[in-house]
């Protein structure tokens, strides 16, 4: 986990650990938000695996702050492969299926419906905007 940026007030981090993993990232800002008084905001982004998080300086020590979001991020991750949960690698699988199936349907439906020429450029067209 880095620091991206240190405002008084306003710290952002990233861990890459956190990209893909949106069960981990809820986790981690539902844990933060309970730590203690004077946290005004904690955003948890599992796309870009970046933490943000608002503050009372006065109140929070940043130093404590930050050890603390690293242990719940420790035991967020080592809850999450004890349960076996790999949502990111089943949303693959399943987004590999899904798409499967769905140019095998394009394929027969448009193969059914538009005459020659047209049965083979309409699935190419649907993959190529689709960016497969």
């Amino acid at each position: 986990m880095a620091p991206l940026s240190i405002l008084p007030g306003r710290m952002r981090l990233e861990s890459q650990e956190l990209v893909g993993k949106p069960h981990v990232c809820r986790y981690l800002q539902k844990h933060i938000i309970h730590y203690m008084n004077g946290l005004t905001e904690v955003t948890v982004n599992h796309i870009t695996g970046r933490i943000l998080v608002r503050f009372d300086e006065r109140q929070i020590d940043r130093q404590d702050l930050t050890q603390r979001i690293r242990q719940i991020m420790h035991e967020a991750l080592a809850n999450a492969s004890e349960d076996g949960q790999s949502l990111a690698g089943e949303k693959n699988s399943m987004s590999l299926t899904t798409r499967s199936a769905l140019h095998a349907i394009t394929d027969m439906v448009a193969h059914a419906i538009f005459p020659k020429p047209l049965n083979t450029l309409i699935p190419m067209a649907i993959k190529v905007t689709m960016g497969r």
